[in-house]
């Protein structure tokens, strides 16, 4: 029954009707408590508690261009009440972009509740005397009956949920999935507000027909006609207007750039007469065939709008048959493509095979990607078609539908991960000291597009991820402790980045979220991607995720913005364990305990000790050295900062080690029995570590970051700390590291990537010249056994390799190269030594390896609203 002046409803005082909207009768009414003004819409039906819970998530808005929701009765709305009228055009430019910009503001701070509007038109638009635009009925709209084939001003629509599918929305602006009745996402918000502007522009409707039939067909059928608006529009409303959402303007934040990037080219004659549909073909069949589609949709009519309730979904993903999961290296981490539609992770076969799988999540089944052997770091293209990753020295791209991996750009260190922005533009960080750099998908040379902070003695930037505009991007420096989070700006090279966050890992964005590791456990903050900082207090997502002890700590994760969430759990809360192995890798027993977080190791000469740099999550750690004969471990040192790289002396009375207390990673040393306090030896702005000592005790090697310079080699007398005493032995423009002397002092065996891959070379010493190179396809972490027969060292992908030498008339020898085993940790320091005959080797086990099946959540953010 309809009201009248006077009338009360709840406590609020009705003063006179003000229109219909889809949902029944609009009163202005008067709340005495408050002594203002209201507008309430009274339904005819009762609301349900869930339409309750509902609007109170869309109370929480508070937004300048955002009516208010104030209240919610048994079958009425109270909203704020707005002086004001709907805009029409058409309009000048300028005017409608005014009023498209509060538009946009109102969207974003929706869009980043996790609220989509879904009927978003100009009767839903109010603008104030004062030129303020209020954007009404967020998450709200509601239905009336259809009639007199009114398409127009057709009320919202929505299909029974007993169907396949739902409606929802108004004719004219509703976007073509939600014609179809599929599952809408914000994207539909973006193709409704290129309807709204476009009729702000050009005074008429986008798309109408005789009836809601017929426009509804228009939308799924017709592609828009933009030939008469301005030019500096077109560009974004053929973004928002994109039929397919995979294409369509992701996040409305974007809308600015588009603005900003100015007119768009006109296709050519060609392109555009096949764009267009053709009348005289089978175009009339078609039609018919969605009118008949549409029609049965619309025979379902309800009384309001309101979208399924959205839970977060969990699931299972198993590894590949005849494969397995090895997350022990952060190479294999996973990646959801964009549009949530497949995924891909490193995995490997019973034969030791690593590589790249793909797996589309409607499948059952992965498939290897060709090409792909020892690739890491796995990114997308913004239309899920590409996978790019980090193949030895290149930065590589293969599409999915077929095809061989085709070069982007030569890498000078090993990959650390890459975002890819609808505009072609790769970002990406190395394994070095340096800035993000950017380079064309289509190929090219990468340049920096960051610059130093300086609020850190490492410059070394990693973990690239764009933000939805595709100008702004995340990334994070690699270091110990907390590591900051900024975003840097492909417009601002030049520019350090904006501090925005801290965390203990990598860092990716969805959703108006940022997703970081805090020790194990995967957090969520809000961020607003406009204002370019974060807007609430962290919270937990998951638990007993797994970092890894590289500085840059790549996280186990991956997150898309289609609302799918992948991690990878069942890491044994970051616990190592010492492991003694044969020769064949087979497990002779372990020394100790399991404990936290392993890195670097060294045995005594005499094999009854062992130093151990122990880590936890925050990058921080200590030295310990464990008894081999009792496996107990006693604390060598104290301080907690990230104590790595020991190194004994050749009677095992002094340990040398690498610690961070002053900033950047500094040389000292210490009585191994822990009777002296330790003496630090150099120390200058750039991060060192040891690397070996002669067999005398008289030298020592150290690898050092230079400044025209990756990293070099230099020696320096142990009887000393002074600066000017030490020398180069290798320094050239890449990066040589983790030296050793040979048993007799003659020879230094180390690594390299001048050849663009890393390789373990021998130089004599002290030089120069003669240099002889030892893996025959790549390797690191060398060690030199100490009767001097034999070199080891680790391939890229884990496995143990023994190269027999013997030291000739001046000349190294190099025999016989053979694999031992795998499974040998990369990217954690030097995580293995070997006996003094040979014989046994000690290994690091990180509990990471030991992985349960890939965690799959859909709909992630619908668990952070409970």
């Amino acid at each position: 029954m309809a009201l009248t002046g006077g009338d009360k409803l709840g406590p609020y005082e009705i003063l006179v009707p003000i229109g219909a909207g889809g949902m029944g009768e609009v009163y202005r009414a008067r709340d005495p408590r408050l002594n203002r003004d209201v507008a309430i819409k009274v339904s005819t039906a009762q609301f349900s508690e869930r339409f309750e819970r509902e609007a109170k998530t869309v109370a929480a808005l508070n937004h300048p261009n955002v009516c208010h929701l104030y209240d919610v009765g048994p079958n009425y709305i109270v909203m704020e009440y707005i002086e004001g009228e709907a805009p029409q055009g058409p309009m000048p430019l300028e005017e409608a972009l005014k009023i498209a910009r509060q538009i946009c503001a109102a969207l974003e701070a929706a869009h980043e509740k996790g609220i989509t509007h879904r009927d978003l038109k100009p009767a839903n638009i109010k603008i104030k005397p004062d030129g303020t635009v209020k954007v009404l009925d967020f998450g709200l709209a509601k239905v009336a009956p259809v009639s007199d084939g009114d398409s127009e001003n057709s009320p919202t629509l929505s299909m029974a949920a007993t169907q396949m599918g739902m409606i929802l929305g108004t004719a004219g602006y509703m976007s073509p999935e939600q014609a179809r009745g599929k599952a809408v996402d914000k994207r539909a918000d973006i193709w409704a507000f290129g309807v709204v502007l476009y009729e702000l522009l050009m005074g008429k409707r986008l798309f109408q027909g005789e009836d809601v039939s017929h426009t509804m067909a228009a939308v799924i059928m017709q592609e828009p006609n933009l030939d008469e608006v301005p030019v500096q529009v077109r560009k974004l409303l053929r973004r928002c207007l994109e039929k397919d959402p995979k294409k369509r303007l992701r996040d409305i934040s974007g809308v600015e750039l588009l603005l900003e990037s100015g007119a768009e080219s006109p296709p050519n004659d060609k392109a555009a007469a096949i764009s267009q549909p053709n009348k005289q073909g089978k175009l009339p069949w078609v039609v018919a065939a969605v009118l008949a589609g549409v029609a049965a949709y619309v025979s379902f009519v309800h009384l309001r709008e309101v979208a399924p309730e959205v839970h977060a979904v969990n699931a299972t993903l198993l590894p590949p048959e005849n494969g397995e999961f090895d997350f022990s290296n952060p190479n294999a981490l996973p990646a959801i493509s964009p549009d949530g539609s497949r995924i891909v992770f490193g995995a490997k076969t019973k034969d030791g095979k690593q590589q790249l799988w793909l797996r589309r999540l409607d499948s059952p089944n992965a498939q290897p990607l060709p090409g792909t052997e020892d690739a890491g770091f796995p990114f997308w293209s913004p239309d899920s078609r590409w996978v790019a990753f980090g193949q030895a020295s290149k930065l590589k791209k293969i599409d999915i539908q077929g095809g061989p991996p085709v070069p982007i750009t030569d890498l000078a260190e090993a990959f650390r991960g890459g975002s890819w922005n609808d505009q072609g533009v790769i970002v990406f960080g190395i394994n070095a000291q340096g800035p993000i750099l950017r380079v064309s998908a289509a190929g090219g040379t990468a340049v920096p597009t960051t610059v130093n902070s300086g609020d850190s003695p490492r410059f070394s930037h990693r973990s690239a991820w764009f933000l939805p505009d595709g100008k702004h991007f995340l990334y994070t420096n690699s270091q110990d402790g907390d590591i900051p989070i900024r975003v840097g700006s492909l417009d601002e090279p030049s520019k350090p980045g904006k501090l925005v966050a801290q965390a203990h890992s990598t860092v990716q964005y969805a959703q108006g979220h940022l997703l970081y590791l805090r020790e194990n456990t995967l957090m969520e903050q809000p961020f607003n991607v406009k204002r370019l900082e974060t807007t609430g207090e962290a919270t937990a997502v998951a638990e007993g995720i797994p970092t890894y002890t590289t500085p840059s700590r790549p996280a186990g994760f991956s997150v898309s913005p289609s609302g799918l969430l992948v991690y990878v759990t069942g890491a044994g809360g970051g616990q190592s364990r010492l492991v003694w192995k044969d020769r064949a890798g087979r497990v002779l027993g372990n020394l100790g305990e399991p404990t936290a977080q392993i890195g670097s190791i060294a045995l005594s000469p005499d094999g009854t000790r062992l130093a151990a740099a122990i880590i936890n999550q925050q990058r921080r750690g200590d030295l310990w050295i464990y008894d081999t004969a009792r496996g107990v471990p006693t604390r060598f040192t104290f301080d907690s900062s990230a104590s790595r790289q020991p190194v004994w002396s050749p009677d095992g009375n002094m340990l040398y080690y690498s610690n961070a207390q002053k900033g950047s990673l500094d040389l000292y040393r210490k009585a191994s029995n822990g009777a002296s306090n330790e003496e630090l030896l150099l120390a200058d702005n750039r991060n060192k570590d040891w690397s070996g000592i002669s067999p005398d005790g008289k030298i020592l090697l150290y690898s050092r970051a230079g400044e025209k310079t990756r990293e070099d080699i230099l020696v320096m007398p142990s009887t000393t700390g002074r600066k000017d005493e030490a020398r180069p032995f290798l320094q050239t423009p890449f990066r040589e590291s983790d030296a050793q002397f040979s048993p007799d002092g003659k020879w230094v065996v180390y690594e390299s990537n001048e050849s663009g891959q890393f390789q373990v070379y021998a130089a004599p010493f002290p030089g120069p010249g003669g240099k002889r190179q030892i893996s025959p396809a790549g390797g690191g972490d060398p060690r030199w056994r100490k009767d001097g027969k034999e070199i080891l060292y680790v391939t890229q992908d884990g496995q143990l390799m023994a190269a027999e030498v013997a030291a000739r008339n001046g000349t190294l020898e190099i025999g016989k190269v053979q694999k031992l085993f795998e499974g040998i940790l990369t990217n954690y320091g030097m995580t293995y030594d070997v006996s003094a005959d040979g014989q046994k080797i000690l290994v690091v086990e990180n509990g990471a390896s030991a992985v349960r099946p890939l965690t799959l959540v859909q709909n992630w953010t619908a668990a952070l609203r409970k």
